[in-house]
């Protein structure tokens, strides 16, 4: 089946903009410094916005938009999706004002944490629309794992990225960031491996998007660096996070790929106008 690029870039893109948040609420209660958590909001207000506009893309025209504007509250996969994604935004700003106009210490750690809590349902829901029963390689609770395992190690890279060219790497988190890398990079991995793993998986055939880019980037090329930054603590964090981030996103764009390629017949996503039976996306 052909590749749907913008829901690609969406569901990697918004995930990661969603867990990159979460990182800001992880910073709010473990501690961390003030600096590194606006930018991280602020970048992960651009990221959700730009997953929303390519969502929007996908649509391809004004009737399909308002179909799924309208059917908001079907609870169809389509629905969350935009719920979580206009959720985490909504939150993330009142965050952001919150910090730099309210200055009420109380009131922000109560909406990073709100917000954390929706920013990691996000990148979890943007992969849970798929599991349909008309595909079969989809239909495993693998694969939205594995939407919200690439996207959980996006933004733990985005993250201690931002804090290092804030100067706060290791501040954050109480000094246990790459503690939490290794974690993020871990479960990554973990559940790359329970998708392209399960059983009836046609991975042949793809060898360049399973090896090269889920094995060798999305699981080893995130692996490595964060093993850099939790043993090798005098090695400068931003390479490292570069490095993992690039690497994390091949990954995660890899596994969307191999998704759709080995996806069977042709698939309207509008074909329903009824959101129950809208393929619950």
């Amino acid at each position: 089946m052909e590749i749907q690029w913008p829901l690609v870039l969406f569901s990697l893109i918004a995930g990661t903009g969603g867990s990159l948040f979460a990182f800001v609420a992880l910073s709010e209660l473990l501690g961390g410094k003030e600096k590194t958590r606006f930018a991280a909001t602020v970048t992960s207000l651009v990221l959700i916005v730009a997953g929303g506009c390519l969502s929007m893309l996908h649509l391809a025209s004004p009737q399909n938009a308002f179909a799924a504007l309208t059917n908001i509250f079907s609870f169809s996969g389509i629905s969350i999706e935009l719920m979580l994604l206009g959720l985490t935004f909504v939150v993330a700003l009142a965050y952001a004002i919150v910090v730099k106009r309210l200055r009420n210490a109380l009131a922000a750690k109560a909406l990073a944490v709100v917000g954390g809590i929706l920013g990691l349902a996000l990148g979890y829901f943007c992969g849970h629309g798929y599991v349909i029963e008309a595909q079969p390689t989809w239909m495993h609770e693998s694969l939205p794992l594995a939407y919200f395992g690439t996207a959980l190690a996006c933004g733990a890279f985005a993250y201690d990225a931002i804090a290092a060219r804030c100067g706060t790497a290791a501040d954050e988190l109480s000094g246990r960031m790459p503690v939490a890398l290794v974690v993020c990079a871990g479960i990554a991995t973990v559940t790359l491996i329970s998708y392209v793993g399960f059983p009836g998986f046609p991975a042949a055939g793809n060898e360049v998007l399973l090896w090269g880019g889920i094995v060798a980037c999305g699981m080893l090329g995130t692996v490595a660096p964060a093993l850099v930054r939790l043993l090798a603590p005098q090695v400068p964090a931003l390479p490292a996070d570069v490095a993992g981030l690039l690497c994390a996103v091949a990954g995660g764009v890899s596994v969307r790929m191999l998704m759709w390629v080995c996806a069977t017949g042709y698939l309207n996503l509008f074909a329903h106008t009824v959101p129950s039976v809208m393929l619950n996306l």
